[in-house]
């Protein structure tokens, strides 16, 4: 869960890219693009901004859902035959789901674009869903769940998780869907929910590749400009649980590992009181947890051998109110999960009083920068940061300028950050435990 990779200073790690570039159909559509000319190659991602956060309650999974259906079967494309035509392109398709959004990417030749162009346009204007495929992803989306879910300890224990943290928040809600929501989802249902969101006006277009911008532009208004838009339904960004306090709560199942989850309801990128805050609490993972010099690594995992595994993480790209989450698998014959519990929430205090180092910062932000630098070498990665960005409603142009905001954060806001929001009353934490040593 951590890495042992020696970062170099963040004045050694850059973040050199061209210009974000833009522009807006009159439908609504908006374009970014990232031109990177290594090699002949372009990403295209399609991004929808709805994602399991904009459902309602019992239909949960209703997003995923339309990833599914939403190329098979348009005007131009049969069902199965989008998938089997980006093949034949070059291309490799694929689809997902997060809280606040729904992407169709696809990597492939520059020359190959305009035809993936034109099928998501048509996707977008003409989709249709019959009820005998609509029947059968249902069936799909079910056994991907119990799969990826109710068959792994870890997993449900995650899930839980995420109810506890979140609480009232949408974002509470499992993206894949609750099985008996999944079941009861009509093909009516998922056709209003294409009607509502799958709109020019609540989708943003990324490509980063060998392309110029007035042969994007080009390819995009001759297939996207005649696609009509409809009103998006409101939006709200989802909070935090109203009453914030302390919660705990225990999941045994058999086989599960031993371990525990550390949350703390904390703004994202989107909500945060300005960049710098959110910066802030993006290097706290990194001075707390990841990596073997963090504070707690040497703890834990060095002096105390309480911990066999560990990872934190903030997500900061999130619409709504977000979590900082530390993730541990305990070591049985050294301690509890318990004790490493109240390690962290000690190391953490210590946090919120002292600043940090400025030897200790700079290697927090040349880890974050380098796995950055790292991250964003494909194309595809440096779409998927700009489409991100879009769908939670923050200026993807930010990219152009994140090495020099995360290079100004301060030791003093970074200890600001962690009073502000590393408090018990913010805190939850899910035990991990097999179910053969639970007592009550």
């Amino acid at each position: 869960m951590t890495s042992s990779a020696t970062p170099l200073s963040s004045s050694q790690t850059v973040l050199t890219q061209p210009p974000l570039q833009s522009f807006k159909l009159d439908n609504g559509l908006q374009v970014y693009l990232r031109q990177d000319h290594r090699a002949p190659l372009v990403s295209a991602q399609l991004w929808y901004h709805v994602g399991s956060s904009y459902e309602p309650a019992g239909q949960s999974g209703l997003s995923h859902l339309l990833e599914h259906l939403m190329f098979e079967g348009s005007s131009k494309l049969a069902s199965g035959q989008y998938s089997k035509l980006l093949t034949l392109l070059g291309g490799d398709p694929n689809a997902f789901t997060s809280e606040d959004a729904t992407c169709f990417p696809v990597t492939l030749p520059a020359s190959r674009l305009e035809i993936v162009l034109e099928a998501m346009a048509d996707a977008m204007g003409t989709a249709r869903f019959e009820q005998s495929t609509f029947e059968r992803e249902v069936q799909v989306v079910l056994a991907e769940r119990r799969l990826q879910t109710d068959q792994s300890p870890l997993a449900i224990a995650r899930e839980r998780d995420r109810l506890l943290a979140h609480g009232s928040s949408p974002y509470a809600t499992p993206i894949i869907g609750h099985q008996a929501d999944v079941e009861s989802l009509t093909a009516q249902a998922a056709r209003r929910w294409y009607q509502n969101w799958y709109q020019p006006a609540n989708a943003t277009l990324v490509v980063v590749g060998d392309i110029d911008l007035a042969r994007l532009r080009r390819y995009v208004e001759r297939h996207f400009a005649a696609v009509a838009s409809a009103q998006v339904p409101s939006k709200t960004r989802p909070t935090g649980p109203i009453a914030l306090q302390s919660r705990s709560q225990t999941v045994a199942l058999a086989q599960m590992r031993e371990g525990l989850i550390i949350n703390f309801n904390v703004p994202s990128q989107a909500t945060a009181v300005d960049e710098q805050e959110s910066c802030a609490l993006r290097l706290i993972p990194e001075l707390m947890m990841n990596g073997v010099s963090s504070r707690l690594y040497r703890q834990l995992v060095n002096r105390r051998q309480l911990i066999q595994a560990m990872r934190a993480e903030y997500r900061h790209l999130m619409r709504g109110d977000s979590l900082m989450s530390f993730f541990m698998f305990s070591n049985p014959q050294q301690g509890t999960p318990q004790q490493a519990g109240e390690v962290v929430l000690d190391e953490l205090q210590v946090l919120a009083q002292t600043a940090p180092s400025e030897a200790e910062l700079e290697r927090a932000k040349a880890r974050l920068l380098a796995n950055l630098v790292f991250g964003r070498d494909m194309i595809s990665q440096q779409a998927d940061a700009i489409g991100r960005y879009a769908a939670i409603g923050v200026d993807p142009a930010f990219l152009d300028r994140e090495q020099h905001a995360i290079e100004q954060v301060s030791a003093d806001a970074v200890r600001h950050a962690a009073l502000s929001y590393l408090t018990r009353d913010r805190l939850s934490i899910t035990y991990m435990m097999p179910e053969e040593q639970t007592h009550d």
